[in-house]
């Protein structure tokens, strides 16, 4: 009896290793296979082990008990983090200054020296970051669009068709009700429902509400695309108090190519995607008889990774990035500010601080050394690891792409099969799994990363 007991933890092991070995095979991982392959072949050799040499099965039994001991350790419940399940506001430390769009490194790159007096106004003011802006300026906004693969044009071509989209679309961005449209008697819930329904019905991946944080919308209005520069250093303010956040997952085959341009392109999809979302859903507001405000590329008023923390749709990662419950730091974030009274959804925790906290495989991938390898630091009163944006945008403009390798790297990125769905499930609930899974992780796919295959279709000359 008790040798078919561990010839049967033995089949389980294998039936489980030999699942996500193939799972690894078809995400065309280079290493995860082997690794498992290896496993599995020993999983193979114990069965005649355990049937055959006696002496063998004490140091069997207490391995295999040793792994059903583990098992259990993952089923004791992490401590609820009040600081994370409180939202953004539960990681304020001290006073937070609302930023300044005109400061941020677009609106800055945008700011041409024939844009006076705008120009004169704002390098005045800053005139220690004059010459470094006009040397980026000098390279575009992203460079040469796609350098890294010396600007394969087909890629080229699918970032260019996206990004048209939002072009298009910015000057729609503000719907204000008709005067002939009477506003429905809805309650909170129910509009609530409709609105999710409605996004996800439209393209959607991920819908959450919040209620807008005058902290996390911009101070004066920065980037400029349709040279309306009257409205540069305009003060924001007025704004409707609700926010309907929407997520669009990036494929996961463009993303594994970072940071050479199929990721590029799929951000650009991504973006023109959440341009048409929107918009759209502005213009259903309107048609409701409220205001709808699109926030996408080419009109933020407000940060947008804290409104999805608000929103209820993930943490914040070591990279600065959303991490999402499916789909990881893969996604794209867009939003709808409306004065529709909506019911809001709570911030959640999956785990996200204690698994970075950990992990660091983005910062260390990181070819620009823009993200932090330290423990959080606070800045601007926000208890954070702070990303560098000057040097992770000048790496952008080398090599003409978005760069997306902290994004690749990230394990919860990693696509929503069986394997994985069950690790983020368990780093969700399990203290001893947020410790566990980085270092699996860097075991089957390594510590730094390395772009993967593509489909025909997206690959480019190398």
């Amino acid at each position: 009896m008790f040798m078919v007991i561990l010839v049967l933890f033995d089949l389980i092991l294998f039936g489980l290793l030999m699942g996500f070995f193939f799972e690894s095979l078809k995400e065309k991982e280079p290493r995860a296979p082997k690794v498992l392959a290896a496993l599995i072949l020993l999983l193979i050799v114990l069965v005649p082990m355990i049937l055959w040499l006696p002496q063998t099965r004490g140091i069997i039994t207490l391995i295999f008990s040793t792994l059903f001991a583990c098992g259990l350790v993952f089923l004791i419940p992490a401590k609820i983090d009040k600081g994370i399940t409180a939202g953004t506001r539960g990681q304020i430390m001290g006073t937070v200054s609302r930023v300044d769009e005109r400061d941020i490194v677009f609106a800055r790159v945008r700011l041409q020296p024939d844009n006076l007096p705008y120009y004169r106004t704002y390098y005045g003011a800053h005139p220690e970051i004059e010459d470094v802006d006009s040397k980026r300026r000098q390279k575009g906004l992203l460079g040469v669009v796609g350098r890294i693969d010396n600007s394969y044009q087909p890629n080229a071509a699918m970032v260019h068709a996206a990004f048209d989209m939002p072009n298009f679309l910015g000057p729609q961005a503000k719907s204000e009700p008709t005067g002939a449209v009477m506003s429905p008697q809805l309650d909170q819930v129910k509009a609530a429902d409709v609105v999710k329904a409605y996004a996800r019905h439209i393209g959607a991946d991920m819908v959450g509400i919040c209620k807008v944080d005058p902290l996390w919308v911009y101070s004066h209005k920065g980037e400029i695309h349709y040279r309306n520069w009257e409205e540069w250093g305009r003060e924001i303010e007025d704004l409707p108090p609700y926010a309907v956040v929407m997520l669009t997952e990036m494929n996961w085959d463009h993303v594994s190519a970072a940071p050479h341009t199929p990721t590029l392109a799929e951000s650009a999809n991504d973006y023109g995607k959440g341009a048409y979302l929107s918009t759209v859903l502005g213009r259903w507001f309107a048609h409701m008889g409220y205001q709808g405000i699109a926030q996408h590329s080419r009109n933020y008023d407000t940060l947008l990774v804290p409104l999805a923390v608000d929103a209820g749709l993930g943490e914040m990662g070591r990279h600065g990035y959303l991490i999402a419950p499916k789909f990881g730091a893969r996604v794209r974030i867009f939003a709808t500010l409306t004065d529709m009274p909506l019911q809001v959804d709570r911030p959640i925790s999956i785990g996200v601080d204690e698994f970075c906290e950990k992990c660091k495989k983005c910062a260390a991938s990181c070819p620009s050394k823009s993200i932090p390898l330290g423990t959080k630091t606070i800045s601007n009163g926000i208890k954070r690891w702070k990303l560098n944006a000057e040097t992770c945008f000048e790496y952008w403009a080398k090599v003409g792409t978005d760069c997306s390798i902290c994004m690749a790297v990230c394990p919860f990125s990693r696509p929503d099969t069986f394997s994985h769905k069950l690790v983020r499930r368990l780093v969700s609930r399990s203290w001893a799994a947020r410790r566990f899974f980085p270092t699996v992780d860097t075991i089957l796919y390594g510590f730094r990363w390395n772009p993967r295959q593509v489909p025909d279709w997206l690959d480019y000359p190398k």
